[in-house]
Order: structure tokens, then C-alpha cells, then sequence
């Protein structure tokens, strides 16, 4: 059997000539109906956390996406097969519980986009994933809050997911005078999971590099063979921490 091979952004070139997916339907996957059905419990869990809190709610490294500083932030349950904040697992006991139930789930957040802010159009980290919104705190829909993948806009809803390919290029804005919250959370996809381990430690390792590179202007930017052998070094030490680090990691 021929193993697949994933895309990822730091290695890979985009080949234009390529149609990427954009949306998928969250009928699709069988633990989206209990999801939003449970959206009540959802919101109520989560919007207390972040009013509770607040120290924990940090702004996204990379500012040079955003329209303006500290307008796109979040507080993170797993991030790439990791556990963040044991207080914010704690805090959300039917939340993980059901997010648990996800099979080849690796991340998982709050995301807040403040009111008028914009992230700029960009291509995600790897196509090896499925990302999912879940809307918790919708302020409006479009046009002047919404998301687009590729060419396509849409709204987020109060309550429902909205499932997408994070390797194509897209955008979203909130100019509405209110905050939009969703809980946002990564999927392995499953021509994939055996995989898993590999797929998180690439990432979390590129996203250490690119982190640095924020803090140094000198490589900022850039995308050459040594930000990729820095990177794939960052990576090869994530593994071997997750490794020996599964008690709380979710890549058992």
C-alpha cells in the first residue's frame, strides 16, 4: 500500500495549477450532530472560562497576518497533540469530553477576532487536517463578518461548524462592533493517521521556527533550505518530547 504523503507549507511549494477543496460537509462526519446539539453547554462553559480567565487569553505570534495588533487571539486546550492549560481542560469538562469523542483530534481553542479586525489571506500549515469552527459568539454575518476559502464566503452561525481545507488560501474579517468567538479545533485526516505524531511535530516545529523568526527580523519572512532544516529540526525534537510526554499528549 502506497502511503500518502502530506502537504506541508514550510517544505512545500503550492502548485497553482492544483484545485484545492475548500468547504466540507459536516454532515459528513459523525460526531458533528452531538456537537451542535450540545452547543448550549458548549457556549455556556466557554464564554465562562474566557470571562474567568483572561490572563490566559493570549494574541496569535504572528502579527504581521492581522490588520492591527492583538485583534485575533486565543486560549488553547491542545495545541498539535499537546495539552496547554490543565485549568482550561479543568474549566470545561463537557466541552473536552465531547471533543475527546473526535477521533485523530490534535488541537484544539478559543478563538476570538475583536470587532474590526481582519486576518490576512494566507495558505495553513498542512493539508493533512481537517479544521473545524464551531460558532459560539456569531456578532453578524455577511458581508461584515465571515470567512473565505478560496472564493467562496461564508458565515459563521451560532451553534454550527463549518468544516474546511486549512491548506487552501483564505481570509476572514469580523467588522462588526462585537467580538466573534468560535472553538476551533484540527483533525487528522484519516488517509493520514497513522501519521499523526510526524504531522504534529513538523508543524509545532515550524511554528517555533516561525516564532523566532517574528523576534528576529533577519529571517523574517523567509522560506529557503535553512528556515526548512531549522524547522525539521524543531520537529525532530517535538517527537522525541511527545515521545516521552504522552500523559499529556493526545497522540497515544
Amino acid at each position: 500500500m502506497i502511503t500518502k504523503k502530506p502537504w506541508f507549507s514550510f517544505l512545500h511549494e503550492k502548485d497553482t495549477s492544483v484545485v484545492d477543496e475548500t468547504y466540507f460537509n459536516p454532515n459528513d462526519f459523525e460526531w458533528s450532530e452531538e456537537l451542535e446539539r450540545k452547543i448550549n453547554i458548549v457556549r455556556e462553559e466557554l464564554l465562562l472560562l474566557l470571562k474567568s480567565n483572561q490572563k490566559e487569553v493570549k494574541p496569535y505570534f504572528a502579527s504581521a497576518m492581522m490588520n492591527a495588533p492583538e485583534k485575533w487571539k486565543s486560549l488553547s486546550f491542545y495545541f498539535w497533540g499537546i495539552a496547554m492549560s490543565k485549568n482550561a481542560i479543568n474549566s470545561c469538562p463537557e466541552t473536552i469530553s465531547l471533543l475527546k469523542n473526535i477521533p485523530c483530534l490534535v488541537s484544539a481553542s478559543i478563538s476570538i477576532m475583536e470587532p474590526n479586525s481582519e486576518i490576512k489571506p494566507h495558505y495553513g500549515d498542512t493539508d493533512a487536517i481537517y479544521r473545524c469552527h464551531l460558532g459560539v459568539e456569531i456578532p453578524q454575518g455577511l458581508p461584515n463578518c465571515g470567512f473565505r476559502v478560496g472564493y467562496e464566503d461564508r458565515s459563521w452561525e451560532n451553534g454550527k461548524l463549518l468544516i474546511f481545507n486549512d491548506a487552501a488560501y483564505h481570509k476572514a474579517w469580523n467588522q462588526s462592533d462585537s467580538r466573534r468567538v468560535i472553538l476551533l479545533f484540527d483533525i487528522i485526516k484519516p488517509e493520514y493517521a497513522e501519521q499523526k505524531k510526524w504531522i504534529c511535530a513538523k508543524v509545532r516545529g515550524n511554528i517555533l521556527w516561525q516564532f523566532i523568526s517574528e523576534k528576529i527580523r533577519l529571517f523574517k519572512g523567509k522560506k529557503n533550505g535553512f528556515t526548512k532544516v531549522v524547522s525539521l529540526f524543531f520537529a525532530i525534537i517535538y517527537l522525541l518530547l511527545l515521545s516521552s510526554y504522552l500523559k499529556s499528549a493526545l497522540l497515544k
